[in-house]
């Protein structure tokens, strides 16, 4: 039976999602309003949805975040991994430090609240992402609607709500997951902003650009200033031949000093708090445009060929497909300066990433909203020609019906999320099975120490599984195996130890009667080796 590796709880909110997306498209034409709701409805449960697949944390990014996110849930004001930094650490190397800044802070703060609101969960975690999906489809629809017709907008929209790859962004599938949601959010917020303030000229919008913007920095730095970019490029263009008129851009400056009221008090708190940290990070930053950070370097038609294919979808005539539609859109967008934004937003986004040495894939999805609106668009362009060629409305509602729906669903791709988050296919996904084992492992901590006391070693039932320990309790746990100084360190520092036992364990340590070995249940399923060096 298809999907019936989903349990009955995932499947609820799945056809539930599946029915409120049906309402909105069936009665999008006589009530426009009505219909934005149920997209809304429909965009929020399909991200619960996706959201509740996991009961653990993913590796590697959303762990990070989780753990700091729960640190800033007691001081929003100083970001932490190790809250407690009993051994000596390298303030440089961000998976193993102190003072956490290797991201901006506000997709941070926001799951900071909702897990202050909510717990130590993995929901909690992800219930900021599942919101800011469900509203970007809003977005995409007024943008749609400003520039080219409320049709085109609306199938957009839709389109991106089911989309598969910024839901398992939500999901924390992706690298880097609830950051990049965060920054797709606000950049296309500050979009929105633009489109509504060209049409009706409203100075309150100038405001919404800058604030939008100044979060959008605030979540993954200067690219957050894209859309003055994009503006600045747009007016240059749009004025041409009739001379530089400083006062145009007047209202671009206004917003740009909002921004910079937004961002610049984090950035000098950080730099006076935290210098050293600081400094490095503003230097790490600028090096991801000329070298690949981290090992995160690929090929320069990356982005348009396997990056692309891995956020819009795997067949060979996506990027036709899309590339077609979007050229169309441009073609058809009547006011000048909307052509030349969503030219240039497009074009300057692609252009970036493809020439920065550093690339990972969810960068361009920036621009996603755009693309989409393009097959919203190109969709509304096919049903127009289709039901010209039909008389009876109840067959030309049908076929609209059929159509959109047909297309959501195709991006959606529910086969590869029952692929991804369920036991369907274990060979392709044998880290569920470790993931399990570890979280049962945790669950199990408090009754095999009762007590907050200890210090864990060796946590690694997966790759850096000590992180997920300190996000769950309050347990501060390392993924090695100590030395004998390092153990008298932590004795020095009023702490127990107790050390993973996942096979070899060095004599001093086996012949220590003050350290306890814990065990792992069912750790001959475990299908990766675990490291113990």
């Amino acid at each position: 039976m298809p999907y019936s590796h989903f349990s009955t709880e995932q499947v609820v909110p799945l056809i539930l999602s599946g029915l409120f997306l049906i309402v909105s498209i069936i009665s999008f034409k006589k009530q426009a309003t009505l219909s934005l709701v149920f997209l809304f409805l429909g965009s929020l449960g399909l991200g619960y949805f996706i959201a509740s697949l996991d009961n653990f944390l993913i590796l590697w990014d959303e762990q990070y975040h989780a753990l700091v996110a729960k640190n800033l849930s007691k001081d929003f004001l100083k970001p932490t991994l190790y809250s407690q930094p009993l051994l000596d650490y390298d303030y440089k190397c961000w998976p193993l430090n102190h003072i956490w800044l290797h991201k901006q802070p506000l997709f941070l703060w926001q799951m900071a609240l909702s897990i202050k609101l909510f717990g130590d969960t993995e929901f909690a975690v992800r219930l900021p992402s599942i919101i800011m999906h469900a509203i970007i489809p809003l977005f995409i629809y007024r943008i749609g609607k400003i520039s080219i017709n409320k049709e085109s907008g609306f199938y957009g929209a839709v389109f991106f709500a089911l989309a598969y790859f910024p839901l398992e962004l939500v999901a924390g599938r992706y690298s880097t997951d609830h950051n990049d949601i965060a920054f797709l959010f606000y950049v296309t917020a500050s979009f929105w902003a633009w489109f509504e303030y060209t049409a009706s000229q409203n100075k309150v919008w100038l405001l919404v650009i800058g604030l939008c913007s100044g979060f959008a920095v605030l979540v993954k730095w200067l690219m957050g200033l894209l859309i003055f970019v994009i503006w600045s490029c747009t007016k240059f263009v749009s004025d041409l031949g009739s001379g530089f008129k400083f006062k145009s851009y007047l209202p671009m400056l206004k917003s740009g000093v909002v921004s910079l009221f937004v961002f610049l008090p984090w950035q000098v708190y950080i730099h006076f708090k935290f210098p050293k940290e600081a400094a490095y990070e503003m230097e790490l930053n600028a090096r991801h445009f000329f070298e690949p950070v981290e090992d995160h370097g690929e090929s320069i038609w990356y982005y348009f060929t396997s990056g692309f294919r891995t956020i819009y979808g795997s067949g060979d005539l996506i990027p036709f497909i899309f590339l077609f539609a979007v050229i169309l859109m441009v073609l058809n967008i009547q006011k000048k300066e909307h052509k030349l934004f969503v030219s240039f937003g497009i074009a300057f986004v692609y252009l970036f990433y493809t020439l920065a040495q550093t690339k990972m894939v969810s960068f361009p999805v920036i621009v996603a909203p755009l693309i989409y609106l393009g097959l919203g668009f190109f969709t509304d362009k096919v049903l127009s020609l289709i039901n010209s060629k039909i008389r009876s409305v109840i067959a030309q509602q049908s076929i609209s019906i059929s159509l959109v729906v047909g297309i959501a669903f195709t991006a959606l791709n529910l086969t590869k999320i029952q692929n991804s988050h369920t036991d369907w296919k274990s060979h392709d996904n044998h880290f569920r099975k470790d993931e399990q084992i570890e979280m049962n492992f945790i669950n199990s901590l408090d009754k095999k120490l009762a007590d907050s006391n200890y210090v864990i070693f060796n946590a690694s039932i997966t790759h850096n599984g000590n992180i997920p320990i300190m996000f769950y309790t309050d347990y501060i746990a390392y993924s090695f195996i100590p030395s004998q100084s390092q153990i008298e360190t932590i004795r020095k520092k009023g702490k127990k130890i107790a050390i993973l036992n996942l096979g070899f364990i060095p004599d001093y340590i086996t012949k220590d009667e003050e350290i306890i070995l814990l065990e792992v249940e069912n750790k001959e399923q475990l299908t990766v080796t675990p490291d113990l060096n």
